[in-house]
């Protein structure tokens, strides 16, 4: 009714200021949206983010690199070879280093190197001398030295930030690293399409030695203990046992591999899918992309409201599952706009297995054991989509690309069928004791 001024009242309207208010004191009091905007970790985030963002687009610039220069799905997969395999020998080492040594750092001399290599790129690229074999070398020292700072990266996540909020760090530290896997792309996706390629690597140079001066002026707020056995030896082979002892860690660790090597390495091959469904590469590069980005933002805006500490065994698989119908469906896509839409629900369902997998791994493993634990989780999550790039782009030169990645959803949908049974029994255990 109206009132004697002519206003009209609405009854509804104080019933939602009140809910925008009590949404709004839920935000703020939520740990993930404090870590974000204040203290140690939110400065570190803001720069591994950034980091993490060039890392990925410099992977996409060389990908186009290769293409252009051989238009052969092989090399495509030699070169995410000599970007991960190097994870298969410096990984052991990097997780007992990582357990031992001071990870913040270890981190710094790391992402010191890498800006060095990624400004030589660039100066290679500029000036026309970067060979075929040229750029899968270097690209073979930037995985090693990633390689290397890979635990004591992931590792440093709990030591600035209270017990307490370790959980809420460690999700936003995977989501960081899952979005930046889609992300990155996408925007060198983007660049390409506008300006020359070696802007790419300049702007990962750049990001990169903001993150070392980021890591310059941050402070661990948690000391970890150190774990200090007879030798380097000794302290991998103790932490192998572990792991392969531990039933749940064992199960995670195999899924990881399992959709590195089926699921993910498809993404490894989006540079011929985009010449096979769009006029042109690039542009379709640049769509692909973006849309299985867009797919891993939706993953990581839900991970708060899907992933229950208590049940991440079972959702993990049951994301895996997912992954393997959208990576069948995108390769039996016959129109670029379904293949975009599966590329999108390629980037969502595995992103969900990714951070629910890193999450798992963060919270199981004793903090002695954390360095090493994660060392074995990175070099599944970095080489396994290069195993099975090298092997889906054998089968790709051989067949159509579409036989290999269909079978490559058909395995991964078998294993997760399997495990999804008994997925209960993996999730007891969670560490909770970080003192």
């Amino acid at each position: 009714m109206a009132d004697p001024t002519g206003s009209s009242t609405c009854p509804s309207m104080p019933r939602l200021k009140k809910l925008l208010r009590r949404l709004g004191t839920r935000l703020g009091g939520s740990p993930i949206v404090r870590l974000l905007t204040s203290g140690q970790f939110a400065i570190y985030s803001a720069g591994n983010c950034v980091s993490l963002l060039g890392t990925w687009m410099q992977r996409i610039g060389c990908s186009l690199l290769v293409w252009n220069m051989t238009e052969s799905t092989f090399w495509l997969g030699i070169l995410a070879a000599a970007d991960l395999l190097p994870t298969l020998f410096i990984g052991p080492f990097a997780g007992a280093a990582a357990d031992r040594w001071d990870t913040l750092r270890l981190n710094r001399i790391c992402q010191a190197v890498l800006t060095a290599v990624a400004a030589l790129m660039t100066i290679l690229i500029v000036c026309g001398f970067l060979s075929l074999t040229m750029l899968i070398a270097l690209v073979a020292l930037q995985g090693c030295v990633i390689a290397l700072s890979q635990p004591a990266r992931l590792a440093l996540v709990q030591e600035l930030v209270a017990w307490e909020d370790i959980p809420a760090a460690v999700a936003i530290n995977s989501m960081n690293v899952n979005l930046a896997r889609l992300v990155g792309p996408a925007i060198a996706g983007l660049m390409v399409v506008h300006f020359d390629v070696a802007w790419v690597f300049l702007l990962n140079a750049i990001v990169t030695a903001i993150f070392v001066a980021t890591l310059g002026v941050i402070a661990t707020v948690r000391n970890t203990e150190r774990a200090f056995g007879r030798n380097v030896l000794a302290d991998i082979v103790a932490g192998f046992r572990y792991l392969i002892a531990d039933r749940g860690m064992r199960v995670m660790l195999f899924l990881l591999l399992i959709g590195g090597v089926t699921i993910r390495s498809v993404a490894e091959m989006l540079p011929a899918f985009a010449a096979e469904h769009f006029s042109q590469a690039a542009t379709g590069l640049a769509v692909l992309t973006s849309t299985m980005a867009l797919g891993s933002i939706l993953a990581g805006f839900s991970m708060g409201t899907y992933l229950v500490t208590s049940r991440l065994p079972q959702q993990i698989i049951l994301s895996w599952l997912l992954s393997a119908f959208a990576v069948i469906g995108f390769a039996l896509a016959p129109h670029s706009w379904l293949l975009s839409s599966c590329a999108m629900a390629m980037g969502f369902f595995t992103s969900l297995a990714l951070i629910g997998t890193q999450t798992f791994v963060q919270l199981r493993a004793p903090p002695p054991m954390r360095g090493r634990a994660l060392s074995v989780h990175g070099l599944l999550f970095r080489a396994s989509p290069s195993l099975g790039a090298l092997m889906l782009g054998f089968a790709s030169d051989l067949f159509r690309l579409t036989v290999p990645a269909v079978a490559s959803g058909g395995i991964m949908l078998l294993v997760a069928l399997v495990f999804l049974l008994s997925a209960k029994q993996f999730g007891s255990g969670l560490s909770r004791d970080d003192r």
